[in-house]
């Protein structure tokens, strides 16, 4: 039986069509891209910047479109607008005091192919979340966010993780 499984990871390691791929979805004359500012529909200063820079670091570190800063220079645009902010209690002490939040965001995001004025993809209500602990009562947590600044951080890069497996591996 060892051997059965053996041939069978070799056979799938070898025969074409057997494994899994991500496939890209950037046409060939798409080297570049434009972020735009996210527009801000919220309540909340200032995480229209948070976001935005998040998604430019993630494109960044992917490698796969070379930012540019002028929309007339590049081949293609990412614009979004967070339409929605929500801060949402998720567990609560014993003294009814709140543990732990969730932070819900909603965006509206087109990606946008400028050399044949094509819409790519686009995406609304799209919703990321991320959570964190008041408190720390158990210290086997490895990652707890303490403030409504990392919070926002890390909804941001989850949204960025999303953003550009989407533009990128077609997802």
């Amino acid at each position: 039986m060892k051997y059965f499984y053996t041939s069978l990871l070799l056979i799938c390691l070898f025969v074409p069509g057997c494994g899994y791929t991500a496939g890209s979805l950037i046409p060939s004359h798409i080297d570049t891209i434009y972020i735009e500012t996210f527009k801000n529909k919220t309540n909340e200063p200032n995480i229209e910047i948070v976001v935005t820079n998040a998604i430019k670091d993630r494109f960044a570190w992917d490698g796969s479109l070379k930012i540019e800063n002028n929309k007339d220079e590049a081949d293609s645009m990412l614009q979004g607008e967070i339409v929605k902010y929500e801060k949402i209690p998720v567990a609560w002490g014993s003294n009814d005091e709140v543990e732990e939040y969730r932070l819900v965001l909603t965006v509206n995001l087109v990606y946008t192919d400028l050399v044949n004025d094509k819409v790519m993809w686009q995406e609304k209500k799209f919703k990321v979340d991320s959570e964190y602990y008041t408190t720390l009562k158990d210290q086997k947590f490895t990652s707890i966010n303490l403030d409504k600044n990392a919070l926002i951080e890390n909804a941001a890069e989850e949204l960025a993780f999303e953003v550009v497996s989407r533009t990128v591996e077609g997802w």
